[in-house]
């Protein structure tokens, strides 16, 4: 069996970490303070930053203003076109709320583990292009 590694991880891939568990944060447990320490590390750490660390900062950024704008957007035009009152409203926000909240989480799980081994990420469809680092 091969020895545990003990070594801590570079604050540069730490930061990276930090970012996608903002982003899990954000969507689990703490929305909205999660999305504001996300930004203020965005704002003050991707001029210094490396490049891994700055593709996983904007990509958390950018996932989680998605996440956002889809929630509301979506949950106001169900309300306005369908109702408080009618049940099918209310259908397909549960299975809406079900099925994109999961994804965006399962994104933000392998954005996680894409941290975690140093690569870069992009979020499918909702994440920026990923520059060409070298």
């Amino acid at each position: 069996m091969p020895p545990l590694e003990t070594e801590a991880a570079p604050p540069d891939l730490r930061l990276a970490v930090m970012a996608e568990a903002l982003y899990l944060l954000n969507l689990l447990l703490l929305p909205g303070i999660a999305f504001a320490v996300l930004c203020g590390l965005y704002i003050t750490r991707r001029r210094t930053a490396g490049p891994v660390v700055r593709n996983h900062l904007r990509q958390a950024l950018v996932a989680s203003l998605w996440a956002g704008v889809l929630l509301v957007l979506v949950s106001a035009v169900a309300l306005l076109f369908g109702g408080l009152d009618n049940p099918g409203t209310w259908v397909f926000l549960v299975l809406y709320f079900a099925l994109c909240h999961s994804t965006l989480i399962l994104l933000g799980v392998l954005g996680l583990v894409r941290a975690m081994q140093g690569q870069t990420f992009r979020y499918s469809v909702i994440g920026p292009v990923v520059d060409s680092y070298p």
